[in-house]
């Protein structure tokens, strides 16, 4: 992958952050709280390297979103041990009609999935012109989050690079959750991003 220059981080960022702040209106709708975000931050990297941050995570939960259109790419959106049963403790309190239901965690994780990783993907889609949406999501519990499985991921995105994101998504009660985000990108990403940081500058 080429040095990513300082405007394409620029560029980015703006696009992220955007969907982020997206991200929070839909949180705060689904809590009943107000949800803002703090700490947001954004690298670049090679797929291979930045998924290895996922084996170094306490017990994660992991949320896998396909990208699907014009572009094609991969979303993981990884929770800690803690903050995966927090996020379902919260919410169960507001959505009454799951306390019955045995797996009303794995609900929740792919609700907040659906709500953060579509608000990311349709601020790609409006701010690249490009067609792309979000596949249902699929969840990989801590005790398939191998090193195995790792390293299958790995191999299927070996050519690929990569964008973390993560903030925090903090609460009124002073409660936070800080899960992060590793976007798989294939090279017609990579491409758009470069000709939109081209048009930033233009004007």
């Amino acid at each position: 992958m080429d040095k990513i220059s300082k405007e394409l981080k620029a560029v980015a960022q703006d696009i992220f952050l955007k969907g982020y702040e997206k991200a929070s209106q839909s949180f705060s709708s689904l809590s009943g709280e107000q949800v803002s975000i703090k700490n947001f931050e954004l690298f670049f990297g090679e797929a291979p390297d930045l998924l290895q941050k996922i084996i170094k995570t306490n017990n994660p939960s992991i949320l896998i979103t396909d990208i699907i259109g014009e572009a094609k790419g991969r979303s993981y959106l990884v929770f800690s041990e803690k903050d995966a049963q927090v996020v379902p403790d919260m919410l169960i309190r507001k959505m009454k009609s799951l306390q019955s239901n045995p797996d009303f965690v794995e609900i929740i994780l792919k609700e907040v999935d659906n709500m953060v990783s579509a608000a990311v993907i349709t601020e790609l889609s409006n701010q690249l012109d490009l067609k792309i949406y979000g596949d249902v999501p699929k969840i990989v519990f801590p005790d398939e989050a191998n090193r195995e499985w790792l390293q299958d991921e790995i191999e299927h995105n070996e050519d690929m690079f990569a964008i973390l994101s993560s903030a925090n998504f903090a609460f009124e009660d002073n409660m936070k959750i800080s899960p992060y985000f590793i976007w798989i990108l294939d090279k017609q990403f990579y491409s758009v991003l470069n000709h939109k940081k081209l048009s930033y500058a233009d004007r």
